[in-house]
């Protein structure tokens, strides 16, 4: 490997992240952003490459801006997938040599209790409520480079963590760091759970956008997972046919948007069936028309969220967004030349919201996700949703 000059790189980042974001110093003072890269400059010499990519995450996610953050580098991670419900963070997907894991609740990371690494990697993650930073510990969590880079773990081939069962009993296990081009989620997920008795939200994880009508219960059901046009369907094809099924379908007496595991993309690809639905008064009732928002539902899914809130009456339920109604975005990159770094920087400002210091968009019906839903495979809004009359 060529020797990268970090003192370049952090030159680099003092001159021009302030020129290219929007308003670099909203959050924090610019002596706190220059005090930081001089101090990390005066003892870059002496540090691993894990750390000082560690320590330049530190003083990105400082900012306080959700959008502005270091593309970390992602080389090696923990055979296993994990998720943040309000009981703890319990392992949801592994490999089957690991099977009996799955479902366990990980209460400690090499020696250091579960609070703790929450803690330390909450400082790489650049977050503006709670929600959002309950939707990104679990992928920084499984991730051996941030764990050893942040020195909660001693050696990065092997961890031990330590897991809880249901009945409380504890025991530790040792697990080989894998290569994350060599995780193959979807096969895992397929082989792991019973697909036909997963709630609708956990179905078609390799789709970005689609619908189900539940003859039943009279709902047409819409997951918008992705502000992105798929390879073989655009959102303007996708609308085209929601708009036509509706129309054509008086059974439908319900209509549910799914947009809790939504990160983004383009705010514009849904706004045509977005405009018809508020003009379709059918359905545009508060008790025809409801959106399921969540933790993961920010950026264009959070514009997408508010243009339905203005403009139709539907019903929110869910958890509060992880998106901030009022925040910076519309991003645009920064390389570092030494090393390849890439900083991800906002160059806009929305203000969605009269109460500037609202830090989410707040559901009118808050459900947390709990574990004990998830291993029931139960999903409370929807529940809620068709047995309400």
């Amino acid at each position: 490997m060529r020797k990268i000059d970090w003192h370049a790189d952090l030159n680099q980042l003092a001159d021009e992240l302030p020129k290219l974001h929007k308003n670099l110093f909203f959050n924090q003072e610019a002596d706190q952003f220059y005090t930081r890269i001089r101090k990390l400059k005066d003892r870059v010499d002496h540090m691993n490459i894990y750390t000082i990519v560690m320590e330049i995450a530190q003083i990105v996610a400082a900012i306080g801006d959700a959008h502005t953050v270091v593309a970390l580098p992602r080389h090696n991670r923990l055979p296993f997938e994990c998720y943040w419900f309000q009981e703890g963070i319990y392992i949801t997907l592994t490999t089957p040599e690991f099977e009996d894991l799955l479902f366990h609740k990980v209460v400690n990371v090499d020696g250091n209790p579960i609070e703790d690494v929450i803690k330390r990697l909450s400082r790489i993650v650049s977050y503006e409520n709670q929600s959002f930073l309950k939707s990104q510990i679990p992928d920084h969590l499984i991730c051996a480079d941030m764990l050893f880079g942040l020195n909660i773990i001693s050696k990065i081939e092997t961890v031990r963590i330590t897991v809880e069962n249901q009945y409380h009993e504890q025991r530790d296990v040792i697990l080989p760091v894998v290569k994350y081009d060599e995780w193959k989620p979807d096969a895992l997920y397929e082989k792991a759970m019973a697909y036909e008795e997963l709630p609708r939200y956990r179905k078609n994880k390799g789709k970005y956008f689609w619908s189900e009508f539940d003859r039943e219960k009279k709902v047409l059901y819409i997951n918008y997972n992705k502000c992105q046009d798929m390879p073989t369907l655009t959102v303007r094809d996708f609308s085209t046919q929601l708009t036509n099924d509706i129309e054509s379908n008086a059974d439908i007496q319900k209509l549910v948007i799914d947009l809790r595991n939504n990160g983004g993309g383009n705010s514009e690809l849904f706004k045509d069936f977005m405009k018809w639905l508020s003009i379709y008064s059918r359905l545009n009732r508060r008790d025809k028309l409801f959106v399921i928002v969540g933790r993961d539902t920010f950026s264009s899914a959070l514009l997408n969220t508010y243009y339905l809130k203005r403009n139709t009456h539907a019903l929110f339920l869910g958890e509060p967004t992880g998106g901030m109604p009022n925040h910076y975005g519309e991003v645009k990159y920064l390389s570092l030349s030494s090393s390849g770094l890439y900083i991800r920087y906002s160059t806009k400002y929305y203000e969605l919201d009269d109460d500037k210091r609202l830090p989410s968009f707040m559901p009118d019906v808050e459900f947390p996700v709990r574990f004990k839903d998830y291993i029931q495979n139960v999903d409370p809004c929807f529940a809620w949703i068709t047995e309400e009359d």
